[in-house]
């Protein structure tokens, strides 16, 4: 008999570990209040135009054919490592020049209209320690760069990308680093919407990146090198949970926040778990018709990210059938319910990798073609992924490729 109840009591135990993993809600309160320090711009300090009539969807067109600013702010500094040092070193971490106006001049001459700046908030945010404050002078170099991109002409989405995977705090065992993750990306946002309160309706926000999902159970920092413990229902109601929240914490800034573009990530950004799911629910909008849907598209995998064989797969070197044409158009489909809906798409990344000789694969630039061909005929904003592979930013800035440059520039 004692046996039996240090048995029950154990599993009591673990059960409330756990959070009650069998449920399909994600169960953390998402109400708790922060308190952040002023970050507002001292450079716009009045709100610029914005066209409040402006629909998302009609967004989506406007912002045309778009590029990543890939590796770059959101290169990482590793887990405890200095928050201290000037805030452009940490963009050459990962292999890329810094951020200059030279680049996004270069993007728009090659025909894009928008760029999508993905962000590591936390290189200049000392998490690891209960600090949530971003550093000023991190906030400073993030405009910085957005105004040099506006400054070319160019559409501007921010976001909080990978950033060292701190998103797993989400689905972690232990709530007070659920609550801890709430409290941070809170603060986050806080702090990133009062600083560009005042922008035009040509700086959109992106909530996140792929991490909406599986990610909310990466290892994290504080984790011991285990994985998070939430569900697949838990997963997608989290996304849910965080989504929402996101929309609350700007709209709650005011100023031209009030009715702001923002992107919203699909589950994992992937098509099939984010398209024709009750599991995933778009958040409610105190503004009308001003939130979008991004998802990835990497597809087929073994061909658009692999240069070389792995555990995982054999690389795929060819693309171009027309079966595969049409698995491409028929995945690319599946987002029009959100248009319906009166949802802008962006399909915020997609590529296809080069050999590990640094080759293109045959079929490059037929499948970014069909991907242009796509998103042309749904009314979906497509966004380059690129690392200054097609797309140099080091030296001449262009791409390197002729037929791949025509691709874009001949587009309107």
């Amino acid at each position: 008999m004692k046996k039996r109840i240090l048995f029950l009591l154990s599993s009591i135990l673990i059960y409330n570990m756990v959070f009650s993993v069998s449920s399909s809600l994600y169960e953390q309160d998402f109400s708790v209040k922060v308190t952040v320090p002023s970050t507002e711009s001292k450079i716009v300090i009045s709100p610029q135009p914005f066209d409040k009539d402006l629909t998302s969807v009609e967004l989506t067109k406007k912002m045309g054919n778009g590029i990543n600013l890939g590796n770059t702010l959101e290169a990482f500094r590793g887990y405890n490592q200095s928050t201290k040092r000037t805030p452009s070193s940490y963009e050459t971490l990962w292999g890329q020049p810094e951020a200059q106006p030279r680049h996004f001049e270069g993007f728009a001459r090659a025909g894009f209209k928008s760029v999508r700046i993905p962000i590591a908030w936390t290189n200049m945010m000392d998490y690891e320690h209960g600090d949530f404050t971003i550093a000023t002078a991190m906030l400073d170099r993030v405009e910085e760069v957005v105004n040099m991109a506006l400054d070319a002409g160019l559409y501007v989405v921010i976001n909080d990308h990978w950033d060292g995977g701190w998103w797993g705090l989400f689905g972690s065992a232990d709530k007070s680093h659920r609550e801890m993750a709430v409290k941070m990306y809170k603060s986050m946002w806080l702090q990133i919407a009062n600083r560009f309160k005042n922008y035009s309706d040509k700086l959109i926000f992106e909530g996140g990146n792929e991490e909406h999902g599986d990610g909310f159970n990466l290892e994290t920092v504080f984790s011991n090198k285990k994985k998070g413990v939430l569900s697949e229902n838990q997963k997608y109601d989290c996304a849910n949970q965080v989504n929402q929240c996101f929309v609350d914490v700007i709209r709650s800034t005011g100023s031209n926040n009030q009715y702001r573009f923002l992107l919203i990530p699909g589950y994992n950004t992937d098509i099939d778990k984010t398209s024709h799911q009750s599991r995933f629910v778009m958040p409610k909008d105190s503004a009308s018709n001003k939130l979008m849907i991004s998802v990835h598209y990497y597809t087929p995998s073994d061909y658009c990210i692999l240069s070389e064989d792995a555990s995982w797969a054999k690389v795929k070197m060819n693309w171009g059938s027309d079966y595969e044409k049409k698995v491409m158009a028929s995945n690319f489909e599946k987002m029009k319910e959100f248009v319906d809906k009166g949802y802008g798409v962006v399909i915020g990344e997609y590529g296809v990798a080069l050999t590990k000789s640094f080759k293109m694969k045959e079929g490059t630039v037929e499948w970014l073609s069909c991907v242009l061909e796509n998103c042309d005929k749904l009314n979906y904003c497509p966004m380059l992924w690129d690392c200054s592979s097609l797309f140099l930013r080091t030296g001449r800035v262009g791409f390197t490729e002729p037929d791949v440059a025509a691709i874009y520039i001949n587009r309107d």
